[in-house]
């Protein structure tokens, strides 16, 4: 039998996990310890007991099939032959757990409804201001996802909330899982505002029934749209089972990046450079947009599963993957921000989907639809650590409940989502509040926080780098979640 639990806990090399900081950290974790007490238990241990133990480790997928007996049956070679040619060629070229699906991923869990809203950013904060938070908020966002990879390698824990259980303590963990459940819920929001306000202009078309240009018209649509291709995206188990939608949503982001660049180049081209464009904003304005930009770079909600299902998982690897996600999420961020502010100037105040006329254009028609398709994508990505938290609150494992329970218990959270963004009037006030608040915790609190009780914390032992870079973390976050969340509360009030 293959000893899959004698991987070392940072990869192929040794000290790979400091791919940041190589000559920080000079011995290995505890957690290869773990692995060998848990290879002698194996051995004495029923079967029952080992497949229950597998579902706890890293390398569920290697452990399992090594508990196969006997060769495949009729009916799984039945399944094997089932794939079609395009599957088969997706399978070889983009397979699970590869750099390309684990990038894909990341990237297409924080390209969606947060996108939308950065030319409004770009408005409150200035063009030259947002572009300096934006490449600072990139460069920490990957930095933090290497302090989560090397605190899920010391712990053994395959979810956020378990994770922090294990360094933390029980009431850490229960914060965590409220403060996920409060990002996700305001994500899954703003992507159902973000789909009524895609058929807003598209209802506004003459000839269109008067009933779907009303209030109650718009949500029947939004409602149907939930219904046929976000719903079945929302039941899988794995976040890999969504990989090939992911790139698909990229793509699509892609190209509605390439027509707002389009259309802002033409403008400029007919009636010149806005005059009233600002480098640098001022006042409560300025320091609201920054939310805005937390928001669309948070991916640290999905980091633990996507770490969990590369195909030889270590803190090395998720940082390559991660720094190829956010370097193209963050190039096409400051597009979008950039050429929309640069567009429609200040009369851009909330999603950038209102402003255009999708009717008028064909090139903004496709984009539309594509736009769509990666929303209800970015939904079913926000609605998987929402379902994590509540189910570590409820001390259900999503790895031994039975298919039909989880299916169950999604579309019953999918279901309340979508009535509540049905009937919240803005989208900036859900990134805004969620964004700073959610965000700050998320991102850069907590990660900092769990890699200093990961052990050895001290200045001595990690160098001056990492342990200011940490504390800088846990400085950062903080001031979002302080200042970001007053001014959000503050422009919504007034």
């Amino acid at each position: 039998m293959k000893n899959h639990s004698q991987t070392a806990p940072y990869g192929d090399d040794e000290g790979a996990g400091n791919i940041f900081f190589p000559v920080l950290v000079t011995e290995r974790s505890s957690f290869s310890n773990t692995h060998r007490n848990e290879t002698s238990l194996m051995s004495c241990c029923s079967r029952e007991r080992i497949m229950e133990m597998a579902r706890s480790t890293k390398n569920i997928d290697g452990v399992l099939h090594d508990f196969e007996e006997g060769p495949p049956t009729a009916e799984m070679l039945r399944q094997r032959k089932r794939k079609s040619l395009p599957q088969r060629i997706l399978e070889r070229i983009f397979p699970p757990g590869s750099m390309l699906s684990s990038a894909f991923t990341l990237g297409s869990s924080t390209l969606g409804g947060g996108i939308l809203g950065l030319p409004s950013a770009f408005n409150m904060t200035g063009y030259i201001l947002s572009i300096i938070l934006l490449v600072v908020v990139v460069i920490l966002t990957v930095f933090s996802l290497w302090l989560l990879a090397r605190s899920a390698d010391v712990s053994g824990k395959r979810t956020y909330e378990d994770v922090m259980k294990v360094l933390m303590g029980r009431f850490p963990a229960c914060m965590v899982a409220v403060l996920m459940c409060g990002f996700c819920i305001g994500g899954g929001v703003g992507y159902i505002i973000s789909i009524g306000n895609l058929l807003t202009p598209v209802f506004a078309n003459p000839g269109v029934p008067y009933f779907l240009t009303t209030k109650p018209g718009n949500r029947l649509i939004t409602s149907m749209i939930w219904l046929v291709f976000i719903l079945p995206l929302c039941l899988p188990k794995q976040i890999d089972s969504l990989r090939h939608t992911s790139l698909l949503g990229c793509i699509c982001i892609l190209f509605f990046v390439i027509c707002i660049i389009i259309d802002a180049c033409q403008y400029a081209s007919k009636h010149g450079f806005r005059s009233e464009l600002e480098m640098f904003g001022t006042g409560n304005h300025a320091i609201e947009g920054l939310g805005m930009v937390m928001f669309a770079c948070l991916v640290q909600i999905n980091a633990f599963e996507v770490y969990h299902e590369m195909s030889h998982p270590s803190p090395r690897r998720m940082v390559r993957d991660s720094i190829i996600a956010m370097s193209g999420c963050g190039l096409l961020y400051i597009l979008v921000g950039f050429f929309g502010y640069m567009r429609f100037g200040k009369a851009v105040t909330d999603s950038i989907l209102l402003m255009y006329q999708p009717g008028e254009s064909v090139l903004f028609a496709v984009a539309y639809v594509g736009i769509v398709f990666k929303i209800c994508v970015a939904f079913a990505l926000h609605q998987l650590p929402m379902r994590d938290g509540i189910y570590h609150l409820i001390g259900w494992d999503v790895y031994l409940i039975p298919w039909w329970q989880n299916a169950v218990f999604c579309t019953f959270l999918s279901l309340v989502l979508l009535l509540a963004g049905l009937f919240v009037p803005n989208i900036n006030i859900v990134f805004g509040l969620v964004g700073a608040f959610c965000g700050g915790f998320i991102g850069y609190i907590f990660p900092s926080l769990m890699f200093m009780y990961s052990g050895d914390f001290t200045l001595k032992k990690k160098g001056f780098l990492l342990y200011f870079l940490t504390y800088f973390l846990m400085l950062a976050g903080c001031v979002a979640a302080v200042f970001g969340t007053g001014a959000s509360i503050y422009g919504v009030a007034v």
